[in-house]
């Protein structure tokens, strides 16, 4: 055998061999990306599910909460008889009305099992009692065990026999000097809140949210969810065994789950699992708020970001064996310096740093694939930055519209006492002033029941302007309640103070509105408090409390120091 042949052979055996390595090492490589990739991507899908779905709730929750302990509806159920206390209580229900997203209510007493339910087009106006609960209704038992409930609120998806709705229920305790009075709530219509939730289509993505015994309450699929889940039996649940039909992989499930009860704290965990004949990626998140765990399963596809670079080898073994070949004086040179390179590069992305520039090296088709390679890692990186960005600008906008009073724009009393907070902070390391405003409209209901609450709504927002009309430009503006106002002024001499909330008194009492069948005008009664020495959120609000009620017990429309109003 000649020496030429010789050389041929060796070259095609080192070349075989390199390209054998080269394949494995890139299959490893895409392997392991694709596994990092999967885990960050379902950390960000599960928190956009989380949120979206936590979004409609939240506040619903809160008003609910809110309306539980309201006194004259605790008044109605401790005397339920008593025509003028539950007229009482029936109005405060019928407030609430307008105030929740699916414009329902329903209360239901523990004493007399009486459950009242008024819905968005005002069907039961004067007729609000709709049945009687009875422990021998196997439809009321969600009644009785939320009754028993451990918490103060639920949710739950139940169809009510006697309405003949279907709808996402929140259920409140109501209490009263630790004693269960009943259950209060609203409930969101379950088509639409699927549509907010688990209802968006994502390519290779379904999502599934269970109890914390994995019974199935939100679903695409209606025919999955478990209904009435509280007052069920454990082998009566729709549970999520019949989505896993691998006994190894719900036993998986079940060792994840219970890791995230016993360590809270927004924690995610993943796992591979046999989906839909399938193998899937499964982000596991539990949410407190709900008593909920988030299931969000990808497909592998949809985890594979480097997917579509199976040729880069091929080509790469090609121009290898064409460099041997053509060139085999220059090997070093033009083919195992840059491949060595390139090597060094992907070795780098695979502990985790996609930070460096991928090298261009070689010339001609080296260069080439050099530069598909930084393509790639480009690609990569762009998408993991896209991906970050999304759920940044969807955290800040749940953060924005948890904080923002929907109806004026001004902060809510979420919003401003987180600024309240970090303001008495600042102040105190600045040995600073901290004035404090309370503004009451006077006879605001009047306003709403002579003229309907649209007009109420509009007078809220001409006040809610005009608070912004006269504030500087680092004071801080909410709605601290139905008709009150919060404003906030650092660094605020006593005149100060005082000169900004009469100028605000002034300009609510120049105010007159047009709502273009009648003009209506209205004043404010101003509280005020100056902080100048350290005290606590509710020393201050309890301190301007008293200044707002000195100027209503002063005939309203005036203002009241604090000091002044407790010396009178």
């Amino acid at each position: 055998m000649k020496l030429t042949t010789r050389f041929l052979l060796l070259r095609a055996a080192v070349f075989l061999l390199f390209g054998a390595l080269l394949w494995l090492t890139f299959i490893a490589i895409v392997e392991d990306i694709n596994q990092r990739w999967g885990h960050e991507l379902a950390q960000r899908q599960v928190l956009f599910d989380k949120y979206r779905t936590l979004s409609p709730l939240i506040s619903e929750i809160a008003l609910a909460r809110k309306m539980a302990a309201e006194p004259a509806l605790i008044e109605m159920a401790l005397n339920e008889r008593d025509p003028v206390l539950r007229r009482r209580g029936l109005q405060i229900l019928e407030d609430y009305r307008f105030r929740f997203s699916d414009h329902s209510y329903f209360a239901a007493f523990a004493d007399s099992g009486n459950y009242y339910y008024n819905d968005a087009d005002n069907s039961f106006a004067g007729r609000q009692h709709r049945y009687t609960l009875s422990p021998g209704n196997k439809g009321d038992m969600w009644f009785y065990a939320t009754l028993t409930a451990d918490t103060d609120y639920q949710v739950n998806v139940d169809p009510d026999v006697h309405l003949g709705v279907v709808k996402v229920w929140i259920n409140v305790l109501l209490k009263h000097e630790g004693k269960t009075l009943g259950v209060v709530g609203t409930g969101i219509d379950l088509s639409d809140f699927l549509k907010q939730s688990v209802g968006i289509k994502q390519e290779g993505v379904d999502n599934f949210f269970v109890d914390k015994s994995l019974a199935i309450q939100l679903s695409t699929d209606p025919d999955l969810i478990d209904y009435a889940s509280i007052a069920k039996k454990l082998d009566e649940r729709i549970r999520v065994d019949v989505l896993f039909r691998n006994p190894a992989d719900m036993q998986a499930l079940q060792v994840a789950a219970q890791e995230l009860l016993d360590k809270p704290g927004g924690d995610l965990l993943t796992l591979w699992v046999e989906y839909q004949g399938a193998r899937h990626l499964l982000g596991i998140s539990y949410l407190p708020e709900l008593g909920w765990y988030d299931l969000t399963l990808m497909d592998e596809q949809s985890v594979a970001v480097l997917q579509g670079y199976a040729w880069m080898p091929q080509l790469f073994s090609l121009l290898l064996l064409l460099a041997l070949v053509a060139l085999g004086v220059l090997l070093n040179r033009w083919v195992l310096y840059p491949i060595r390179r390139l090597h060094e590069a992907m070795q780098t992305i695979q502990s985790g740093d996609d930070s460096i520039e991928p090298p261009l090296v070689g010339k001609g088709e080296m260069l080439a694939l050099s530069n598909s390679f930084a393509q790639m890692v480009h690609v990569v990186r762009d998408t993991h930055a896209e991906l970050e960005r999304k759920v940044r600008e969807r955290t800040e906008a749940l953060q924005h519209l948890s904080e923002i009073d929907p109806l004026t724009g001004l902060l809510n009393r979420r919003g401003m006492m987180i600024r309240f907070e970090e303001e008495l902070s600042r102040q105190a390391r600045q040995d600073g002033t901290l004035g404090l405003l309370l503004l009451d409209l006077d006879h605001f209901k009047d306003v709403n029941d002579r003229y309907g609450h649209a007009a109420g709504d509009l007078a809220l927002c001409a006040a809610a302007k005009a608070l912004g009309d006269m504030m500087r430009p680092y004071d801080h503006a909410s709605r601290w309640g139905g008709e009150e106002f919060l404003v906030l002024l650092p660094d605020c001499n006593e005149a100060d103070l005082l000169a900004i909330a009469e100028r605000i008194r002034a300009s609510i009492e120049a105010l007159v509105l047009d709502t273009g069948q009648q003009k209506i005008s209205f004043t404010a009664s101003v509280g005020a408090c100056l902080q100048q020495t350290p005290q606590t959120p509710d020393a201050m609000l309890q301190q301007v409390d008293r200044a707002l009620y000195a100027a209503k017990a002063a005939g309203r429309n005036c203002v009241k120091l604090s000091s002044r109003a407790e010396l009178s």
